[in-house]
């Protein structure tokens, strides 16, 4: 049998091998689990892909190249996206958002050899099966559901930073001396192009798993993907090239996924809620599947993590005993967003918010989300006010350096989970979970409706009465329904890096990531607290940013290429 060789462009050339890459499984022992990946090792395919342990092993590592996000801008001292938005900033050290928040976004984020590379595995595995002896036909209906999946969430990882880009399936196995330069596809291609993988991921993969195989794909998670790429797609950053109104096709799709079953006829999944309120809402990030949550539709699969791990460590608060890097500072333009308990924006009248006294009668996830001045964590009360004096010891602040906004986060941290001790908890990124379905299904169906409906309402009430939120006022107008959704998105899915997408596809990242960005300056004046509002940095953001360019180095090597506009 011939030997193909895959080939792809420049942009992830270094990806390219002479042969297929996989597990020397003959040599080693077998792994526990199934994302377990032993040292790779030339084989020839037919060596691969005629026995199935092999083959089994190299379907696996399709799932390598999915990213955990809480670390994933920047060389050095990495952080999470959401201090390049308005959520939050990242003072320490030399960090990527640092690159994005002054407008240079060349090669920041781009991870073009990451996707590309995962998408050439799954192209791999595609090719060669028809000489996979799989074991019976669930099993390969299952294997080819995850790999339609897979080559979905990777091409649209793709597509969301930059616009359309070339599309590659299995069909595309060039040999070496073969034309590499692939020009871009349509934004529309892309779109159809996931779709139709989407289409037969959804057909094939199973409703539910056996508890040994979570973390795998399942048509709920396929859904869902489809229910935030339409989403994308609807919106006002792509409605002109998509050429249709895809509202209502978003809003259905996400609706499918609220309301999938079972082969019982139970639903699926749910709202993590044990009556514990905004309790629930911190907990779910720390609770699997097997553990009651079934909130969570699809997840970055990961063992548990101890505090010395960056996903902890470089959240944590610094100062006192805490030990952390203290390199995520929420903004005070992040906390201004959250309503008043009575459901109240800070900014209406009669919503009992005071400057003076800021922290008191707010939504109840603030406090499972931020770390305040005054707040208790880990056994200490938070001191973030500001001192001059670097050396008073017993101080979280310090200077505005310790935390530039006066505050540090607390959704992802497990409390218990200590600097100096062993303890571990689960700490999985989440990619899709419930909450986000309801959030999508009122969007989408809000904008085709001249007014909200009550499934509208329904929809976002569900998610804030979780987490014992008051209800949306009512008689509320589309647009301001609009509103209230930007906002509830903003609070719920917080550091789960939809700020920074929901801002560009709806072209409001000019303002709401341009300018000035605030933080909380806290100090004492015989003995009282003065809390003030002040710009501690300016941020430059400019419409055309919405679309990452095309790293400069890709340009250079791909005469096909156009680089996006205005950059």
């Amino acid at each position: 049998m011939k030997n193909n060789t895959i080939v792809i462009p420049e942009f992830a050339r270094h990806f390219l091998m002479t042969s297929i890459l996989l597990c020397c499984l003959a040599l080693l022992p077998a792994c526990d689990s199934y994302l377990d990946r032993a040292p790779e090792l030339p084989l020839d395919d037919e060596v691969v892909f005629t026995l199935f342990s092999h083959a089994e092993r190299f379907h696996n590592d399709l799932y390598a190249n999915l990213q955990a996000r809480f670390n994933a801008v920047g060389d050095y001292q990495p952080v999470p996206m959401s201090s390049a938005s308005d959520e939050s900033d990242s003072p320490l050290g030399s960090h990527g958002t640092q690159n994005f928040n002054m407008g240079n976004y060349n090669g920041n984020d781009a991870d073009l050899g990451n996707y590309y590379g995962g998408i050439r595995k799954v192209n791999i595995f595609l090719s060669k099966t028809e000489i996979i002896p799989f074991p019976s036909e669930t099993k390969k209906k299952q294997m080819l559901g995850e790999a339609y999946f897979l080559r979905a969430f990777y091409f649209n990882e793709i597509i969301k930073r930059f616009g359309g880009m070339p599309i590659l399936d299995e069909s595309k196995i060039l040999l070496p001396g073969d034309d590499l330069n692939l020009p871009r596809n349509s934004y529309k291609d892309c779109v159809d192009f996931i779709g139709e993988d989407l289409k037969k991921a959804i057909q094939m993969l199973p409703v539910t798993l056996p508890e040994t195989e979570y973390g795998r794909a399942t048509k709920g998670a396929a859904m869902a993907l489809k229910a935030r790429i339409l989403l994308f797609a609807a919106s006002p950053l792509w409605q002109k090239e998509m050429n249709e109104d895809l509202w209502q096709q978003a809003a259905e799709a996400a609706q499918a996924v609220i309301d999938l079953k079972d082969e019982n006829g139970v639903k699926v999944y749910e709202l993590y809620s044990t009556g514990a309120g905004a309790g629930d809402y911190e907990q779910l990030f720390f609770k699997r599947r097997e553990n009651g949550n079934k909130e969570i539709i699809f997840y970055k699969h990961a063992s548990p993590a101890g505090f010395n791990s960056n996903e902890i460590k470089v959240w944590s608060p610094s100062g006192g005993k805490f030990g952390g890097d203290g390199a995520v500072c929420p903004t005070q333009n992040f906390v201004n967003l959250f309503e008043m308990a009575n459901g109240k924006f800070i900014t209406e009248i009669n919503s009992g918010y005071n400057k003076q006294n800021p922290f008191v009668n707010r939504d109840p996830r603030f406090y499972k989300t931020i770390l305040y001045n005054g707040c208790q964590w880990q056994g200490e009360t938070l001191d973030l006010t500001y001192n001059s004096n670097k050396d008073l010891s017993g101080t979280h602040r310090q200077t505005k350096e310790n935390t530039r906004t006066g505050y540090f986060v607390r959704k992802y941290l497990p409390e218990d989970v200590k600097y100096n001790t062993t303890n571990t908890a689960y700490h999985n990124w989440i990619y899709f979970r419930l909450a986000e379905m309801y959030l999508n299904y009122a969007e989408a169906l809000n904008e085709t409706l001249a007014v909200p409906s009550q499934e509208v309402y329904d929809a976002v009430n569900a998610v804030r009465s979780r987490s014992g939120v008051a209800g949306l006022p009512a008689n509320l107008s589309k647009d301001q329904m609009r509103e209230r959704i930007w906002n509830e998105r903003a609070i719920e899915l917080s550091f789960e890096e939809h700020r920074w997408w929901d801002a560009r596809r709806w072209e409001k990242a000019v303002d709401w990531f341009g300018g000035a960005m605030y933080e909380m300056e806290i100090t004492k004046e015989n003995g009282k607290l003065i809390y003030a509002e002040k710009p501690f940095y300016t941020r430059i953001y400019r419409s055309y940013m919405d679309l990452y360019p095309i790293p400069t180095d890709e340009i250079r090597k791909n005469p096909l290429y156009y680089q996006n506009p205005g950059w």
